[in-house]
Formats: C-alpha cells, sequence, structure tokens
C-alpha cells in the first residue's frame, strides 16, 4: 500500500498503452505518480464503462474513489478523474 494521506492524492490516470490494455495511475496533488496498475481486456469488448469500473477497483485498493462523470479527456487515450477518500 502507498503511504500517502487522502489529502495528497489528486487524481488517477488512465492511458490506453495499447490495444487491450489501460495503464492507471494514482497521482498525488505534487505530481508524483503513487501508484500503477495495470487493467487488460479483450480489445474486442473495449467498452468505456468497463474501464470505469476498473479504474474505481484500482483507487479502491489506496482507499479512494471516483465519480465516473468526473472523467476528463487529457488527450487521446488518455484520462483522468479527481480523487475522493472513500468513506
Amino acid at each position: 500500500m502507498a503511504d500517502f494521506t487522502a489529502d495528497q492524492a489528486a487524481v488517477v490516470r488512465i492511458v490506453r498503452s495499447e490495444t487491450g490494455r489501460w495503464d492507471l495511475t494514482v497521482v498525488s496533488d505534487s505530481g508524483v505518480d503513487m501508484g500503477h496498475g495495470v487493467y487488460l481486456f479483450d480489445a474486442s469488448q473495449d467498452d468505456e464503462m468497463d474501464e470505469i469500473a476498473a479504474a474505481r477497483e484500482f483507487v479502491e485498493q489506496y482507499g479512494f474513489d471516483f465519480a465516473a462523470d468526473s472523467v476528463q479527456e487529457e488527450a487521446p487515450d488518455t484520462f483522468w478523474a479527481p480523487l475522493v477518500a472513500r468513506e
């Protein structure tokens, strides 16, 4: 587990690095990568809701969550969402 507090975690970054793979990163408010994960899936079943669910499951292990409607596109195949502490 990461050793940072809820007020330090700022966003989850979601990057499609290749077909069938999303790289997930928890980024602190100072821009430091605090945790990394990979979501692999069958590219023929590429579904935005599955990817959001996988990202939410990933950040749960760090004690965070985010609203699905808060996901912002940064660039093609690159997204981010602000994190909130899980209650």
